[in-house]
């Protein structure tokens, strides 16, 4: 008989025996120990997974490992957009320069234009004024009486007495 195996089946007795001048008295207990085969069957399902979970690890496909070409090729391509947006943020920023500069200077051309426009506004008031001027002092010579010239002379101080 062994302990380890669940199929045998195992009586356990004892007796006891009491007190050898007194009266004999035997008294035997029998335990008939029995197999728990809900425990042998929790360990069979767990070996059973456990055996699943070794063969899922090591039949799992692993990712591949990145070689050395493919991390240099990846930083390259990093590095050339990194460059193309810094090209685009530069031409962004000469873009409104250009038009920034080129409003400045339709700015100018126009405060030029309209300073010209305001002294040959000037000029012409000037020549119209001088012109009224000149209209009046004409109307004014022809309005005024004529000169009637003496025929006596003015009269001397120094004569006769």
């Amino acid at each position: 008989m062994t302990n380890i195996d669940p199929d045998t089946p195992r009586t356990v007795e004892t007796r006891t025996t009491y007190d050898p001048l007194g009266p004999t008295a035997t008294e035997v207990t029998r335990t008939a120990v029995r197999s728990n085969s809900a425990a042998w069957w929790v360990a069979g399902i767990v070996a059973v997974v456990a055996i699943i979970a070794v063969a899922f690890m090591v039949t799992r496909q692993t990712a591949p490992t990145p070689d050395n070409a493919a991390v240099a090729a990846a930083a390259q391509q990093g590095a050339q957009a990194q460059g193309a947006q810094d090209a685009a943020a530069i031409a962004q920023t000469n873009a409104q320069a250009s038009v920034q500069s080129a409003q400045m200077a339709a700015q100018s051309q126009a405060d030029r234009a309209a300073a010209a426009g305001a002294a040959a506004q000037a000029s012409a008031d000037r020549a119209a004024s001088a012109e009224r001027s000149a209209a009046a002092a004409r109307q004014q010579g022809a309005d005024a009486p004529p000169r009637q010239s003496s025929d006596r002379a003015p009269a001397d101080s120094n004569g006769p007495e």
